[in-house]
């Protein structure tokens, strides 16, 4: 009885054997899932993209639709400038706008404008000449009119070029302020303006300015207490 379960027992464990080594020699045969799944993933298909690791798609943002983000290099939105839309990178070189350049403004003068030169009082130059007590010919006697009661010392004219060269000197019982004030009477009229000018100690003295025409009377007071003039100018015969 032993005997024949010992049999029976031999019996099915070589179908075992033999049924496992079926098994094995089928598998052995063709590959199974695994193997094929990692053959077919590790082999692009025809027409279809590669895609990184982590899932991330073309977009490089990981959103599966491709859409590039924002912030993302492909936006082109934030985090592709530096804010101030000159499009440069945070790490590339930055390029600087060209300055506008303004047309010069031109500056227009002002104030007012400078007066013309007078027509000249003398047209004519006389002859050089001189006279004691009195008046030499060729005085301009309508510009230069000597002080009535004047005591004639000497008077002079003398030529340069267009210039004509006055000369005077003369005794009058006027105060000195008096004298000045005759010969600024009759050379305002004709246009002069007059201002101080340097005299020796005890005397006064007026400098008249006409265009490029000037005329100076120096008063002094004399040892009996008239008053002595001393006078010098230059008339042009054209305008300067």
């Amino acid at each position: 009885m032993m005997a024949r379960r010992l049999v029976i027992a031999g019996i099915c464990l070589a179908v075992l054997i033999a049924a496992v080594a079926i098994v094995l020699d089928q598998m052995a045969g063709k590959p199974g899932p695994s193997a094929a799944q990692s053959t077919s993933s590790s082999v692009p298909s025809t027409g279809s993209s590669i895609t990184p690791s982590g899932g991330a798609s073309p977009g490089g943002t990981g959103d599966p639709t491709g859409d590039p983000q924002p912030g993302s290099p492909a936006s082109g939105t934030e985090g592709s400038g530096n804010g101030d839309g000159s499009g440069e990178g945070d790490d590339g070189p930055s390029t600087a706008k060209p300055l506008e350049v303004l047309p010069p403004v031109t500056a227009t003068p002002t104030g007012l404008p400078q007066p013309s030169a007078p027509a000249p009082l003398v047209t004519t130059l006389p002859d050089p000449g001189s006279a004691a007590g009195e008046v030499v010919d060729g005085w301009p006697a309508d510009i230069l009119t000597l002080p009535e009661g004047t005591t004639i010392g000497s008077t002079s004219v003398s030529t340069s070029g267009d210039v004509l060269q006055v000369a005077a000197d003369g005794i009058i019982a006027k105060p000195q302020a008096e004298v000045l004030a005759s010969f600024r009477q009759s050379l305002v009229a004709h246009g002069f303006w007059s201002e101080a000018a340097p005299a020796a100690e005890g005397a006064l003295a007026e400098r008249f300015v006409r265009g490029a025409d000037t005329v100076t009377v120096s008063v002094s007071t004399t040892g009996t207490g008239n008053s002595r003039f001393q006078l010098l100018g230059s008339l042009h015969t054209a305008a300067d």
